[in-house]
């Protein structure tokens, strides 16, 4: 049978003397501060996750995360003006919006414009809610691929290249 406790007498002498009973105690010390700093930290982390956390959906519900793509330098300037894309964009929507996804209507508004031209249209249309009220904000490429089946998405794509 395996003794247990300190066997050594040198041991005993040492830690039965005040010096090293004073090295206990510290190392007592040390460990209780190490675990109430362990604690705190873990606390501080806590905090930065929820503070952080409350921050993101603040962010998401007040402004939805949509954010407008910048015109291509590479490509030639668009052919429409913004008041156009405006007034494209509501068309596009206007014909999806409801029963039916309108998708001639869609193509033809999208039908000579650009490249930078397709960017302000997506721009202007932004997110845009369904009929449905418990859909959520899409942006106009969402909407396409919700509403129009794998064919009428090739004809876009064949309108307007490397988008959808």
């Amino acid at each position: 049978m395996k003794k247990q406790g300190l066997h050594n007498p040198a041991v005993m002498a040492v830690a039965s003397s005040p010096q090293g009973q004073k090295a206990i105690a510290n190392t007592l010390d040390n460990a209780n501060a190490t675990v109430n700093a362990t604690a705190s930290i873990v606390k501080g982390v806590l905090k930065t996750g929820f503070f952080l956390g409350v921050g993101y959906f603040v962010y998401k519900k007040i402004f939805n995360g949509f954010s407008k793509l910048s015109e291509d330098r590479r490509e030639k300037p668009s052919n429409i003006s913004t008041g156009m894309a405006k007034n494209k964009a509501e068309a596009i929507f206007s014909a999806m919006y409801g029963f039916g996804n309108g998708f001639k209507s869609v193509k033809q508004n999208l039908m000579g414009v650009n490249h930078n031209g397709f960017i302000r249209i997506y721009n202007e249309f932004g997110q845009r809610k369904g009929i449905n009220p418990l859909s959520k904000k899409m942006t106009m490429i969402e909407w396409f691929a919700d509403q129009f089946n794998p064919s009428e998405l090739m004809e876009l794509r064949f309108l307007i290249p490397h988008f959808f």
